[in-house]
């Protein structure tokens, strides 16, 4: 299946991986060439700040795709609690690092607007190996947030989002948009457990997208 969903890079800057993520899940889909421009509107994205995706879901969901979201993230918490339940969810490291690099206040009014939304739903667990396959082999385009310092066994954390195009039992195979970026890239189950489950398993996640037609 890895080569229904093309590749495409991170830009230079490196703060746009979500988009580039986005851009290759919805190519299967959408004979559109969007423009990381057009990507930037979608997702909310503001300068120099990393992207969450809420506000894609939500444009997703307005544009007919099915979106299945698999993860333990309280959205409802998360828009009254901001960084105090990222803190007691995620740890400080996590929570610190999304503060200095997001705008969790605009972040917050998107979970908000998400959660009603009338076509959200949560798969409110923690995400398997068995997800990734199954999602994949009925032809779902699949975005994870892992940290990419444990995925290059490098210390430390920073959030950063990956395209599955191919799963098997022992590895993955990612687009990783970079920087710098890694199409097709082979990766060890147990390398991606961890990076995908940090600090712990609870903060799996997945996002898989699919529109009929």
């Amino acid at each position: 299946m890895s080569e229904r969903i093309p590749f495409y890079p991170n830009t230079g800057d490196g703060t746009h991986c979500y988009q580039a993520a986005l851009k290759m899940a919805l190519a299967p889909f959408d004979p559109k060439n969007w423009t990381y421009e057009e990507l930037n509107k979608i997702c909310d994205k503001q300068p120099g700040k990393w992207t969450w995706p809420t506000a894609s879901f939500l444009w997703l969901l307005e544009q007919g795709y099915e979106v299945r979201l698999v993860e333990e993230f309280d959205y409802r918490a998360f828009a009254k609690k901001g960084y105090e339940y990222l803190l007691k969810k995620s740890g400080k490291e996590v929570a610190d690092a999304q503060k200095k690099n997001s705008s969790l206040s605009r972040e917050q009014k998107w979970a908000k607007r998400l959660v009603e939304h009338a076509g959200f739903a949560l798969d409110d667990r923690i995400p398997t190996w068995e997800d990734l396959k199954s999602y994949r082999s009925r032809g779902y385009s699949i975005i994870c947030n892992v940290n990419s310092c444990k995925l290059y066994k490098q210390p430390g954390y920073s959030g950063h989002f990956v395209v599955p195009v191919s799963v098997e039992e022992t590895s993955i195979i990612l687009h990783d948009p970079g920087l710098p970026a890694k199409p097709s890239q082979t990766v060890l189950r147990a390398v991606f457990e961890e990076a995908w489950g940090y600090p712990t398993d609870h903060e799996k996640n997945l996002v898989a997208i699919r529109k009929e037609g």
